[in-house]
């Protein structure tokens, strides 16, 4: 008897599947722009990338990439076309002589008129970068040991960049000056040696010099996805805008950041490491 009735119980529970559609809200479609103008800490040219797409609802399935838009950037009167690569879904051109002029980022897309205007945000030397041998409570973490020489000039921020890691993604760190400025400053930075140098024998540390307003721009970005952490179905409490204006209706700004800025980076071989840490 009690046998039936487990039998009589699997068939009612499998016979309460249903398939549903679940419709979240959209209706606040904006372009995103992810625009750079790049360049080494000793090169003199740079390349700009332009990365454009539209917001869409969270289960949609159907690609977001604008591919048919005019973009140029302006530098003392001298305007750049940049065209757009199918194979990376960028716009891209070589920047030559990048200087500390006003670069000017236009896009015309869909009807309307972006427009941004940025300097040139200098970055300093990656002195060095070394495995550490300081332990974390994580027994996958391994230290790393990055020191680098903060200019004089107050008032410096930088994004750190760390990777690839095994999915290929990348780890993300900012920072100021406030109590380092114009000194040599080591830090810590701690890997997980199951994510890195799993399909590299190589970690690129990258250091990009920022201004202020993307500092801030990138902690409000982060404290909004730590809010929403465990809620994917949430939305943001409200879009945060770059520094991109909507030349034809100001209410509809686009989402992302334009930056003009230099870089340095330092590789480090996994031979490196103390021995035993990646066996």
């Amino acid at each position: 008897m009690k046998f039936l009735k487990f039998i009589l119980l699997i068939i009612i529970v499998s016979g309460c599947e249903k398939v549903i559609d679940l419709e979240t809200e959209f209706n606040d479609k904006r372009l995103v722009i992810d625009a750079s103008v790049i360049k080494h800490r000793d090169s003199v040219h740079g390349k700009a990338i332009v990365k454009l797409s539209e917001t869409v609802p969270y289960f949609s399935e159907i690609p977001s990439v604008i591919n048919n838009a005019t973009v140029t950037i302006e530098i003392n009167q001298k305007k750049y076309d940049l065209l757009y690569n199918n194979k990376s879904f960028e716009y891209t051109t070589i920047i030559k002589n990048v200087d500390d002029s006003q670069y000017i980022l236009s896009v015309s897309s869909n009807g309307n008129n972006y427009r941004s205007n940025e300097k040139l945000i200098k970055s300093p030397e990656i002195k060095s970068v070394r495995f550490g041998n300081r332990k974390s409570l994580n027994k996958d973490e391994v230290e790393l040991r990055i020191t680098f020489k903060d200019p004089p000039e107050e008032g410096n921020y930088y994004l750190w960049k760390f990777g690839p890691k095994k999915s290929g993604k990348f780890d993300y760190l900012t920072a100021l000056d406030k109590y380092i400025n114009g000194n040599e400053f080591t830090f810590s930075f701690f890997i997980d040696k199951t994510e890195y140098l799993q399909n590299s024998e190589f970690i690129t540390i990258e250091i990009n010099g920022i201004s202020e307003d993307y500092f801030n721009y990138l902690n409000i970005l982060t404290s909004q996805a730590g809010a929403q952490n465990g809620r994917p179905f949430s939305t943001s409490s409200s879009a945060i805008r770059g520094n991109i204006t909507n030349l034809n209706n100001d209410n509809k700004f686009p989402l992302g950041y334009f930056r003009v800025y230099e870089f340095d980076y330092f590789r480090l071989s996994k031979n490196d490491a103390p021995d035993g840490v990646f066996d």
